[in-house]
């Protein structure tokens, strides 16, 4: 199956380099080393610039700031690959469904960073199973004249486990999640802490149980019935609160953040919600209220900092055959 791996790297880089500068291109792609290392030609960059040549460093080695890829390929060993195409040959050589996440967080983030006065290429390092890859910025070490090559990440970003994409599968597909989590580091979260995060709430919303106590309101009467929040989609539940309420940046009517606050847990978040279902105020007031679907909003008084006066807004949903209330979403106002 190792053979299979490699051949399948050889043919995708072959058919990009005929694309882009024909056959010389394609051929001069693998430059096999001593440890096995592949070079990816500079042609394959598009946006080649001063921080992706070469550069001269101390004791004779030199640095290459561009995209890299170091992973072991079966019946190969250890390779690294420096090129703008790195996301393309993810696939082939990692091991779903880490693969996918990574190709999909990869492709989100920029090529590069300037950190400090040091420009940082994006790059990957993978485990030897292939279960586990370190994402972040860095560069490749060139020594011994180019025969050995050394992958360095500088600024780490997000470390991601198999185990780790499987434990939100019911929620997220492996390139959602790469996706949407690269986009929360984007919006300024700790990539780390963003999947952590996701994955205490994905284990805790299933078990979400709240008894919404029936009352008159806004001319209407609202029956008593349990809330419950469901995976959902885009528009309503768990995935819709997650991404744009929890990990994305969303500003409201008064150009207030709308999301939670990244240090909050997610106990802590279904905590507040179900306190503000339990003893919040229908808000009669709100342009979409129906006697189906509408808001309860609670204030707490142990906001503290730039969340004191802040209020917690559920819309909920009452579905009249089951008799129970459905989680639309919930965000701070």
């Amino acid at each position: 199956m190792g053979w299979k791996r490699f051949l399948a790297v050889a043919l995708v880089v072959l058919f990009l380099g005929m694309a882009l500068r024909g056959a010389s291109a394609a051929a001069s792609f693998v430059n096999a080393t001593a440890n096995g290392t592949v070079k990816v030609p500079q042609e394959f960059s598009p946006e080649k610039g001063p921080g992706g040549e070469v550069q001269p460093q101390f004791g004779g080695a030199t640095v290459v700031v561009e995209p890299f890829l170091e992973v072991f390929v079966p019946g190969i060993g250890w390779i690294v690959a420096i090129g703008s195409i790195v996301a393309a040959i993810a696939k082939y050589v990692y091991s779903k469904p880490v693969s996918e996440f990574t190709e999909a967080f990869v492709s989100e983030i920029p090529d590069k960073i300037k950190d400090g006065n040091q420009e940082l290429a994006k790059g990957v390092k993978m485990n030897f199973w292939g279960s586990k890859a370190e994402i972040g910025y860095g560069y490749v070490k060139k020594k011994w004249w180019g025969l050995k090559k050394e992958a360095v990440i500088v600024k780490p970003i997000i470390t991601i486990t198999r185990d780790e994409v499987k434990a939100v599968e019911d929620l997220f597909s492996p390139k959602e999640y790469g996706k949407l989590l690269a986009q929360a580091y984007l919006n300024g979260w700790d990539a780390n802490k963003a999947k952590k995060l996701a994955k205490e709430f994905d284990k805790q919303y299933k078990n979400f149980r709240v008894k919404f106590r029936g009352r008159y309101a806004c001319g209407s009467y609202f029956p008593e019935g349990d809330v419950i929040i469901e995976k959902g989609n885009d528009k309503y539940g768990a995935v819709h609160f997650i991404k744009r309420h929890i990990l994305r940046q969303r500003l409201g009517k008064k150009g207030k953040l709308t999301v939670f606050p990244s240090d909050w847990s997610a106990d802590f978040i279904l905590s507040l919600i179900g306190e503000t279902i339990k003893k919040g105020r229908i808000d009669c007031s709100d342009p979409e209220h129906t006697p189906r679907k509408f808001v309860v909003e609670k204030r707490f008084g142990y906001f503290r900092g730039k969340w004191i006066g802040r209020k917690v807004r559920v819309v909920l949903s009452y579905d009249r055959a089951r008799g129970i209330y459905k989680f639309i979403t919930a965000y701070l106002d």
